[in-house]
């Protein structure tokens, strides 16, 4: 995906709709296809975390609170072993359950993950890249209203 040159930053200096490359934790239930022999399904089944895009959903005083966008091959529709409910579509990915597409943020359609927002810590991970493409801030809260846990 393009989001534009990166630039590592410090995790505290951080705003609400920067997207980062960051580790994160995916739910088994996330997968597409849970049967694939990937090294990346692999570290998913065992709790590993998995470097992704993520969005910046909230500055704490020691961390981040972030989710992490998924894109599925080049579809613009979320695959149907996935439930709608976990996942905010991202034009140019269509609208299939409640949620209207956000608006986009390159020509990549991508969902993302509404499961449960991801705390990154400062203490842990002191600095992360951070790409020049931000999400504005109507999306990042419907995304944020619309977190599971």
């Amino acid at each position: 995906m393009d989001f534009g040159p990166s630039t590592t930053v410090a995790l505290s200096t951080l705003a609400e709709g920067d997207i980062i490359r960051a580790p994160v934790i995916i739910d088994i239930d996330d997968l597409v296809d849970p049967t694939s022999k990937t090294g990346t399904t692999k570290d998913i089944k065992k709790g590993k975390p998995v470097t992704r895009f993520c969005i910046v959903l909230k500055q704490n005083s020691t961390s981040v609170t972030v989710t992490y966008l998924a894109t599925f091959d080049k579809s613009t529709t979320l695959p149907s072993t996935l439930k709608q409910q976990y996942w905010y579509p991202v034009q140019p990915a269509t609208q299939e359950g409640s949620y209207v597409p956000l608006p986009a943020l390159n020509d990549r359609a991508q969902w993302a993950c509404l499961r449960k927002k991801q705390e990154l810590h400062l203490s842990a991970l002191p600095q992360v890249p951070k790409f020049t493409t931000t999400v504005v801030a109507d999306s990042v809260t419907k995304i944020r209203n619309a977190m599971k846990a």
